[in-house]
């Protein structure tokens, strides 16, 4: 570009000396000349290859980053109205500290992935100062148009409250002036937004098949317990395990003489209490487990020979095998038949159904054995309840823990299987308890800044809000977030949401604490705090409310994403005739009427004045009138018809 501009003007200054000349210029040389190619060769004489001068090297060697610069500084000024927006993410009630200017410019630079260009550049650095925003007596700066005036805090929430015009001055002067930021800076942090939207999209596509996941297995968890309900009175009938709940025997799987020690302490190894100890480990993972291991269907092929204490010469059961017996050898083998399962046919290998749905008990129930494998799975139910040696022995302790109620059932199941996936996850090294309280940590704040797409200096300015009202509220409190995080009891939140948000009302802040406080302890902790900035976007000053998607209204409710559908089929259902619903980008509104009808269908055990008193506070602006997420606030899903539940896989404690 500088070697054609000065090649044009080199052509423009031969042309005007031509004309200059007129009559007196040579004929010849006047035919001869062709501006084109009087072009070519000036562009090939001035090409910086063939610049010998320093002068010349120098203006064409800093010619290629004046012009990045410069492409960096238009690119810089037609992002005003993103500035704009992480600015006003910074507003309290009259505006923007200006001690908060440099977590403001951090954010900038966060948001545009320019890692450290824009907030370490020495000139705008300069430029936000607290003492650079102050009032000027000059006409036509940018601190002249508004009067000082302080907040009330001394933190960096404080200082001059400032607003973006008198912002955006001082930042384009700066940007203008000076080579801030380039072109190819801004080019990579492009690049790099591009790959973390990317990986937020994978990411919220691992959370929907996690979420599909949770309801296939609460369906299954379902269905495991309606076949442990029909199971469990058959535990409190049984003679046998009677015997050792009640008078202390033990199960070992060892086959006793009557005079063998210890006979009277045991019961019998195979027997109807056998089956229905297989029964209750099929229901907890038994032969899932074993197909696992053994990576096939689990399936035992032939019975297995009962343990002696005393020796016992084994001999062979099939006539084809030993043809010539004695008397005595022939009793002998009868005699071992009857204490031998002998089965007419090979077991059948089991169905996908039939992987973990328990046999039915048979009659001949004294054809099942205390096998090794059965005993294998009993000492995980025994490491579980604390057994230090698990011998896989039946004892009444881990007995009367492994057969609970039936509404404690569940949550044994999934102890046994967290068991497992901490096994499989960490090769057998790290200890469950430990495993499990590692599950449950708290977000550090990286990790919380990518979950809300929030930069780390939007995120910081929320924790010094929040940090300042916990002083407020408790001067002895502290927080050590994430290791030891405290909380804000309800009236201080309150106080801390009216000074991000001066018009809300009581009854609004009402039913937008009833979504976050989700285990009604009254109190918040900062993720959580977070989270309810982002998803209902108190901050976002002059930023419409965005309805939340499909998948999101799942998320936030812990509902099943069918169910979300389901009950948005009903909305639809139940508009008046002719109006359309293109929920989330044009929803549509029913009416207070419509309402109760639809909420009293779904869950007809609510009363009217329990509806009348939600609706109240929901319809903080009167206009008698919700969308499809405002009605899915004003569902009690613990009131819904059993069959819905069971269907979509819904469980409530």
């Amino acid at each position: 570009m500088p070697v054609l501009a000065q090649a044009l003007d080199a052509l423009c200054r031969q042309i005007s000396k031509m004309n200059t000349l007129g009559d007196k210029m040579d004929a010849r040389v006047r035919s001869r000349f062709n501006p084109v190619t009087w072009l070519a060769q000036q562009l090939l004489r001035r090409h910086p290859r063939a610049a010998t001068t320093p002068r010349r090297m120098h203006i064409y060697r800093s010619f290629k980053d004046w012009a990045d610069y410069e492409r960096g500084r238009r690119e810089m000024l037609r992002c005003k109205a993103r500035i704009e927006e992480v600015f006003n993410g910074f507003k309290l009630k009259d505006g923007v500290g200006k001690n908060t200017l440099p977590t403001v410019i951090s954010s900038i630079d966060d948001r545009f992935r320019l890692r450290g260009a824009l907030k370490s550049n020495p000139h705008m650095q300069q430029e936000i100062k607290p003492d650079a925003m102050e009032p000027q007596q000059e006409a036509g700066t940018i601190a002249a148009a508004q009067p000082k005036k302080s907040l009330r805090r001394n933190s960096v929430l404080g200082g001059t409250a400032i607003q973006f015009d008198q912002f955006w001055g001082s930042f384009s002067n700066t940007i203008m002036k000076h080579d801030v930021i380039s072109f190819s800076a801004i080019t990579e942090g492009k690049r790099l937004l591009k790959l973390e939207e990317e990986q937020n999209a994978r990411l919220e596509e691992e959370k929907i098949l996690e979420a599909e996941r949770r309801r296939q297995a609460a369906a299954e968890h379902q269905r495991l317990l309606g076949l442990y309900q029909s199971l469990y009175p058959k535990f409190q009938q049984n003679e046998v395990l009677k015997m050792i709940v009640d008078d202390g025997k033990i199960l070992t799987g060892d086959f006793l003489k009557p005079t063998d020690p210890g006979f009277e302490i045991e019961v019998t190894p195979h027997g109807a209490h056998v089956v229905l100890l297989q029964e209750l480990m099929v229901l907890l993972g038994y032969e899932a487990r074993m197909a696992s291991k053994k990576d096939k269907k689990y399936r035992r092929k032939e019975p297995r020979m009962p343990t002696f204490r005393s020796k016992v010469k084994h001999e062979p059961t099939s006539s084809k095998d030993e043809p010539s017996l004695s008397k005595k050898d022939e009793k002998k083998a009868e005699k071992r038949k009857s204490m031998l399962v002998v089965k007419n046919e090979e077991d059948a290998a089991p169905s996908a159904e039939e992987k973990t749905t328990p046999k039915q008990e048979q009659a001949a129930g004294e054809e099942q054995w205390w096998t090794p494998e059965l005993k294998g799975f009993w000492k995980v139910l025994q490491a579980l309840q604390g057994v230090t040696d698990p011998s896989g022995a039946v004892e009444r302790e881990v007995l009367q823990a492994v057969t609970p109620p039936p509404d404690d059932f569940i949550n044994l199941r999934k102890r046994v299987d967290m068991h497992f996936e901490v096994q499989a996850e960490n090769g057998n090294e790290e200890d469950p308890i430990e495993a499990v309280a590692r599950i449950f940590n708290k977000p550090t704040f990286e990790e919380l800044a990518r979950k809300v797409n929030m930069t780390r200096g939007r995120l910081d300015f929320f924790y010094e809000v929040f940090v300042g009202f916990l002083h407020q509220s408790d001067p002895s409190k502290q927080d050590a977030y994430p290791e030891c995080p405290a909380a804000l009891d309800k009236q201080t939140m309150f106080s801390l949401v009216t000074e991000l948000q001066p018009d809300i009302s009581e009854a609004e802040f009402e039913a937008r604490f009833r979504r976050i406080d989700k285990d009604r302890t009254g109190l918040v902790e900062f993720d959580e705090f977070v989270l309810w900035v982002h998803d209902d976007e108190v901050a976002l000053v002059g930023a419409g409310a965005k309805k939340m998607t499909f998948e999101e209204l799942a998320q936030d409710y812990s509902i099943p994403l069918d169910l979300v559908k389901y009950i948005y089929d009903c909305f639809v259902h139940e508009l008046e005739e002719g109006e359309d619903d293109h929920y989330p980008d044009k929803p549509a509104t029913m009416p207070y009427d419509t309402i109760w009808t639809l909420v009293n269908i779904l869950t007809p055990t609510v009363e009217k004045k329990t509806f009348d008193a939600e609706f109240k506070q929901l319809d903080v602006e009167k206009k008698g009138r919700c969308t499809f997420d405002e009605v899915l606030e004003l569902l009690y899903f613990q009131a819904l018809p059993t069959e819905l539940q069971t269907r979509y896989g819904v469980t409530f404690s």
